[in-house]
């Protein structure tokens, strides 16, 4: 996939952001674990389509988890559909 470098680098940042606060609190573990799945996809998914489909998949697992969901991950989640959309995605359809 795309990287679109200051998305992808401020994703790299926030998962690094979980890591540290997940080692403080396991409240912060889901968001941690997905947001890794998620960059790791970005970063070595040849096909758009698939990549695309796994993230929307962890975006939809992580609703069901218990997790901060605050600030920071909204901010993550705005990157992340940043960068879907200059893969292709498309909310509409």
């Amino acid at each position: 996939m795309k990287k679109h470098t200051q998305h992808f680098e401020n994703m790299q940042m926030m998962c690094r952001y979980f890591e540290s606060n997940s080692k403080l609190n396991k409240f912060y573990l889901p968001e941690f674990t997905i947001s890794k799945k998620i960059n790791d996809i970005i970063e070595n998914e040849e096909n758009s389509f698939d990549g695309i489909m796994k993230i929307l998949e962890l975006l939809a697992e992580i609703d069901n988890l218990e997790h901060p969901n605050d600030v920071h991950w909204f901010d993550y989640k705005l990157h992340v559909l940043s960068v879907l959309r200059q893969n292709g995605f498309s909310e509409n359809e």
